[in-house]
């Protein structure tokens, strides 16, 4: 939520994050390995992120961020993933929700920004109940899955179902979860075939007593046209919630799939065709066409990703957005996920067997690509469904977005 108090911003002059990132990049790769080893961000690459200023660019301005676009977070996060997937996936978590905990109002932040630069993550899922505990405050408990980057914050915003003295939930929300707190333990479960640099551990807490003012509830959360009408609102203010989420975790995939078209085409001139009487992998048609496919399907999807980011950045500045067009948002992320894939997997067809050695990057890539590509919140087919489902006027089938209509008047029934 907005306020009025506006702060000079803190980040350097001439402040350019794809510019930034892209100087990264050599470093990620090099920690590449490691951070899948390590299953977080090394040390080195943590620290050079912060020295980047790259944790809170779209913080607002009032807060003393720069108060970037959506795309600029999307084209930021795509940079970094073309050096370490899991590592991009791990920031752009973080330093989306910690943009978001710097746009709530000032007696919030002042609980939580002690020093100013903390970090936060977030599972949105309800799986821990707050209990009233006396005195205007409430005692929370649970386990929270898939917190990625949980390694490095400093504080949890994660999904609660609130309860009342009888133990009956009478609303739901967020609770901040201060991670230093001895009631509060990570477990290290993030144990998979890709992405396990994204540190996506199960964050426990039991019994954590925390004062009622660091619950945000569901209910006391002003409707979106009450937002648009109050003073001080900056751009990202504007953005809807529900097809958010989808927009922060699709960028890494774009640059896993981006990284991926450089190596093999860098090299098609160079390498051989083993068994076949092609001089090199540029003589072959069938393998030339296959890359330029996958460069099509990249493209495709950045235009996607560029048209659903647009509504957020451009379309929601002047207006509310309807259920239909988020439901679009979602399929287009959806279908985005599906074609980033389908690339990913022919490039590994051209670039051949051995690509797949474990001293190859390029499988590393492949790997985060297809465990990525498949989180449920941008899954293809059930996005693509729920987008057919609004242009025919059925109901949602996507529990965050309750409402997709209007149907539009090209598609009403004649």
């Amino acid at each position: 939520m907005p306020d009025a108090t506006t702060i000079r911003p803190n980040v350097t002059e001439a402040f350019d994050p794809q510019a930034r990132a892209r100087a990264l990049r050599p470093l990620l790769a090099h920690h590449a390995q490691q951070c899948e080893q390590d299953g977080r961000i090394t040390d080195e690459v943590f620290a050079a992120l912060r020295e980047a200023e790259l944790f809170a660019i779209t913080a607002p301005l009032r807060a003393g961020g720069p108060g970037a676009k959506l795309i600029t977070h999307i084209e930021t996060v795509a940079e970094l993933a073309k050096g370490c997937v899991g590592t991009a996936w791990a920031y752009s978590l973080l330093s989306s929700v910690t943009a978001s905990v710097k746009a709530m109002p000032p007696p919030i932040r002042e609980q939580v920004l002690r020093n100013g630069d903390e970090l936060f993550c977030s599972v949105a899922a309800q799986t821990g109940f707050a209990d009233p505990a006396g005195d205007g405050h409430y005692r929370i408990s649970g386990k929270w899955g898939f917190a990625s980057g949980c390694r490095h914050a400093n504080w949890a915003l994660n999904g609660i179902a609130i309860r009342d003295a009888a133990g009956q939930v009478v609303d739901g929300g967020f609770a901040l979860i201060d991670l230093k707190q001895p009631q509060v333990e990570i477990l290290d479960n993030w144990q998979v075939a890709g992405m396990s640099g994204s540190g996506s551990n199960m964050i426990a807490v039991d019994n954590l007593v925390v004062p009622e003012t660091l619950l945000l509830r569901a209910s006391r959360r002003p409707p979106a046209e009450a937002l648009l009408a109050m003073p001080g609102l900056e751009p990202r203010d504007r953005w809807p919630t529900e097809p958010l989420f989808p927009l922060i975790v699709l960028p890494p995939m774009l640059g896993a799939a981006s990284a991926m078209l450089e190596s093999v085409v860098q090299t098609m001139d160079k390498r051989p065709v083993v068994w076949w009487s092609y001089p090199s992998q540029k003589d072959s048609q069938r393998l030339v066409g296959a890359a330029g496919q996958a460069a099509l399907e990249i493209d495709s999807a950045w235009l996607h990703v560029r048209r659903a980011a647009a509504m957020l950045d451009e379309t929601a500045q002047q207006r509310l957005l309807t259920g239909f067009e988020k439901a679009r948002i979602q399929a287009d992320c959806g279908y985005a996920m599906g074609l980033l894939r389908d690339a990913g997997n022919r490039l590994m067809d051209i670039a051949g067997p051995g690509a797949f050695a474990l001293s190859s990057p390029l499988q590393r890539f492949w790997r985060d690509l297809n465990v990525g590509t498949r989180h449920n919140a941008m899954n293809q087919g059930l996005s693509i469904e729920l987008y057919g489902r609004a242009l025919l006027g059925l109901d949602s089938s996507l529990n965050l977005l309750a409402d997709i209509g209007p149907v539009p008047d090209w598609a009403a029934p004649r």
